[in-house]
This record gives structure tokens, C-alpha cells and sequence, in this order.
């Protein structure tokens, strides 16, 4: 019996099991090579409790990269609702009689992302919305169009932001948000590298076909399997383009990725050959215009786009940052305001204020994170994940972020945690440019718990490589233990 209760006793008496000690492994990692003169920020709370489980300069601002993209989706969910959808219509000035339009004919854009888009799921090509718009315009009895075909993109401004580098201009990335948005606003541009590194390449061709389109090349032969380093350097509108860098050795055409230098333009070009082709013409030149058209416009017919949800998923699997500027420039003009890049973060960041994020030192210049000028706490992430937890839109929301070998994904972070716990309990997005490297997302833990995480590391000197997998261990750690 005496035996008996002092087993008893040794059991109440007994130390509990130690909690996983979070916080030491943070300042481990902290300590590392490459790590320690680095800023790193660490904020992770229990998403429905809004508890710290660990944090490491929560509150200061740093250069988020992509993750950005987090801001406007979740407000682009909250204002204008997962089912929203952009029209796209076609109206004209003058009159029609016998056959003949007396006057232009306008693609009115409103910054449908998906138009013609290869990354939406679901998007119609741009020759099955030019076939329904043709339908249209042959149902008005119109044969011939005495003016011409315009691309109207006046319904929001399109300018990149000056914070932009001069090298990304050109490059797909960093596509002018234009209100008559198609095809992704981007071409290809083909290359022939040389037999050697260091060897010329040749120009062959771009897709589609941009005639006025020139190009001083400069871009040389990298070592085989370098990858695409080229870039094109050229303002928006602008149709003679440098081309800088290098691409890898080894195949017989090598694909770089530009620009529309004006998207709108190539629009009114593309529709008004598609008219030709089916028996309607247009007696001048197509143009694009950024002026809303005087006078009264008619409307012919008019399109929907791809819902909102689905816009939002390419924006975060992908990392698009066309996408994402396109609905910050849609969040203004839903509050009534102008178009353009500070009226949309006016309204993104009276979003956020609302679901408690502090903004008191917030400094955004884009929706996309493309500028190292862009200021945030990674506290304000974790926030704002939190407060999306209890949204009604909440599981759509997550499903718009990337798990481990996710298909839709693009780049390097559908590898994280593509094995083990992480596998089935990671939804993340993650953010990379010089110097950046950035995840924010939700996690699901052994103990079926749901976190809220950002973790933000600027002006490291550690490999890309060695980054990912110090905070997929961070990762695995938290979803074993809390």
C-alpha cells in the first residue's frame, strides 16, 4: 500500500513534460552563417486565438517581396466578393446604316486579368472572346467600319510605379497594368545561343508577331543549364528594346519572356485582324487610347471573365504580379475612385486597418511587392492571415495559396515540405528578389491546431537553397510540436 502511494505521489509530484522550446530555435537559426548579419522577422500565432507562439522582430518593417500579393487578394475577397467578374465590351461611335459602322469601334477594357490568359484556370482564349464579339458586332448588321478598331484602356491608369528597377521594365514581370489587359500583357522572344559561353546568340523571332517591334541585342551564351538571365530594357510604349544578359547553351531556340509595350494597342490589332479574317473590315489603322472616347458610345456586346477566386489563385500560386496590380487598380475604382496604383492602395490600406492590422508604419507602393521600396512588418501578415481565418471566405482564400508539389505552382516553393507533416498541412506563399527572401501562410499542425506565420529575411548572404530549407526545418518544428 505504501508502495502504491508513493508511486501516486511521485506522479503528481513529477515536473510536466517540457513545452518545445520555439524560441531557441529561432535564435539558433538566427546565429547561422549567412543568416546573422541578415534581418530576419519571425511572427507566428495561433490563428484562431490570435496567440504568439513565437516572434523575432515582429515589428520591423522590412522589404516583403511577393508576399505582398497576400494584401490585395484577401481585400480583393473581402470587397469585391470571389465571384466577381470583369466585363469587357464592345461599343462604337456614329451611326450604322446599310452595312457600314460611320464611325470607330472600341474594345472598352476594366481590367479583366483574363482575357486570353494562359494562367487562369478556365480563361477563354482571345479568339474565342473575339469570335463572341465578332457575333455581336455581325448581329448589329455592321460589315463595314469606316473608322477604326480602338483598344480603349481609359478606365484606370496603367503607369508603373517609379520605384520599379530599370532592368524589370521589359520583362514580363513587370507588365503595365493596362484596363484592356490581353494575353497576359507578354510575348516570347526567341533566341539561338551560340555553340560556347561568351558566343553571340541570334534574335529568331517573338509570339506572337510584334513587326514594329525592334531589338539591339547584346544577350550573350551562358554555361549550359544557366537558365534565363536575359533581359529586355524598355519604357512602356516604347518599341526599339536592349537586349542585355545571357541565356544557357545547348538548345536550338531559347524563350525569354517581355512586355507588351502597349497592350491595349495590341488588342484593337489583334481583334481587327481577327474582324478580316471573318469578312468585316475596318477602313483605318487600329490605335489605343487612354482618353475616355467624347460623345456617346453604343454598346454592341460585352463579355464576363474569369471569377474572382480564380484570378486570386493564379495571383498566388503563380506570383503574377500583373494580376495583382490589375486588382489593385479594381479595388479603387469599386470605392469610386480613380484608377490608378495610390488610390487602390488608399483603399488596400484602409482594408487592412479594419481587420486590425496596424498600417501606422506600413510604407506600399505596388500590389505585387516588385519594389524594394515596399515597408511592412511581418506582424502585419500574420494579422491579417488571422483575421481572414474567420472570414466566410476563408477556405477559398487558402485553396489561392500554394501547398507542397502543388501543379499550379510556379518556382521554387511548391518543393517546400513536399514530403512528411508539412505535406498535407502547409498552404504558403512565398516572396524572392534581391536580397529577399519571404513565406507567409497558414499551417496545419499534428495537434490539429491552425498557425498563422510570416517570416521575412532581407540582405542575406546564405544560398536561395540553404534559406528554403532553414525555414522548412522552422516549419516542420512548429507543425510537430504546437
Amino acid at each position: 500500500m505504501k508502495t502504491a502511494l508513493f508511486f501516486l505521489c511521485a506522479l503528481a509530484c513529477a515536473a510536466p513534460a517540457r513545452a518545445y522550446d520555439i524560441d531557441s530555435l529561432v535564435k539558433e537559426l538566427a546565429a547561422r552563417p549567412g543568416i546573422r548579419n541578415a534581418s530576419w522577422g519571425v511572427s507566428v500565432k495561433d490563428a484562431a486565438t490570435g496567440k504568439v507562439i513565437v516572434e523575432r522582430d515582429a515589428q520591423k518593417n522590412l522589404a516583403p517581396a511577393s508576399i505582398l500579393k497576400i494584401f490585395v487578394t484577401a481585400a480583393a475577397f473581402d470587397l469585391l466578393g470571389p465571384e466577381h467578374k470583369v466585363k469587357t465590351g464592345i461599343y462604337y461611335d456614329g451611326s450604322v446604316s446599310n452595312g457600314f459602322l460611320n464611325g470607330n469601334l472600341y474594345i472598352k477594357g476594366a481590367g479583366d486579368p483574363s482575357l486570353g490568359s494562359q494562367f487562369i484556370k478556365g480563361a477563354r482564349s482571345a479568339d474565342e472572346t473575339f469570335r463572341l464579339w465578332a457575333e455581336g458586332i455581325k448581329a448589329k448588321g455592321i460589315k463595314v467600319i469606316t473608322g477604326a478598331v480602338v483598344g480603349d484602356e481609359s478606365a484606370f491608369e496603367s503607369m508603373q510605379p517609379g520605384s520599379w528597377a530599370w532592368e524589370d521594365i521589359g520583362n514580363y514581370y513587370a507588365a503595365r497594368a493596362s484596363a484592356l489587359t490581353i494575353s497576359d500583357n507578354l510575348y516570347k522572344l526567341y533566341f539561338k545561343p551560340g555553340l560556347n559561353p561568351g558566343d553571340e546568340t541570334k534574335v529568331l523571332r517573338t509570339e506572337p508577331y510584334l513587326p514594329e517591334l525592334k531589338f539591339d541585342n547584346h544577350v550573350l551564351t551562358g554555361p549550359k543549364g544557366s537558365g534565363d538571365n536575359g533581359y529586355i530594357y524598355a519604357f512602356p510604349g516604347q518599341y526599339e528594346a536592349d537586349l542585355r544578359g545571357t541565356v544557357g547553351q545547348g538548345p536550338e531556340e531559347f524563350p525569354i519572356k517581355g512586355a507588351l509595350p502597349d497592350p491595349a494597342l495590341f488588342a484593337a490589332q489583334s481583334f481587327g485582324g481577327f474582324l478580316t479574317r471573318s469578312g468585316i473590315n475596318a477602313n483605318k489603322k487600329p490605335y489605343s487610347t487612354d482618353a475616355a472616347p467624347a460623345g456617346r458610345l453604343e454598346l454592341v456586346t460585352e463579355t464576363e471573365g474569369s471569377p474572382l477566386a480564380d484570378i486570386a489563385r493564379a495571383t498566388n500560386k503563380r506570383s503574377f504580379n500583373l494580376y495583382a496590380e490589375l486588382l489593385l487598380r479594381q479595388l479603387a475604382v469599386s470605392k469610386g475612385l480613380k484608377g490608378t496604383g495610390p488610390d487602390g492602395i488608399k483603399v488596400l490600406t484602409e482594408f487592412l486597418a479594419a481587420q486590425g492590422v496596424d498600417t501606422s508604419e506600413m510604407k506600399i507602393v505596388d500590389a505585387s511587392g516588385l519594389s524594394r521600396a515596399d515597408l511592412v512588418k511581418p506582424a502585419n501578415f500574420t494579422d491579417l492571415l488571422t483575421a481572414v481565418s474567420q472570414k466566410k471566405y476563408f477556405e477559398a482564400f487558402r485553396d489561392t495559396l500554394v501547398f507542397p508539389a502543388d501543379p499550379e505552382a510556379s518556382g521554387h516553393i511548391r518543393r517546400l515540405g513536399k514530403d512528411g507533416l508539412l505535406a498535407a498541412g502547409l498552404r504558403i506563399k512565398s516572396g524572392s528578389i534581391t536580397g529577399v527572401r519571404s513565406y507567409t501562410g497558414y499551417l496545419k499542425t499534428k495537434k490539429g491546431r491552425t498557425l498563422a506565420f510570416t517570416f521575412i529575411l532581407n540582405n542575406y548572404s546564405a544560398e536561395s537553397a540553404d534559406i528554403d530549407k532553414l525555414h522548412e526545418v522552422l516549419l516542420l518544428k512548429l507543425a510537430e510540436n504546437y
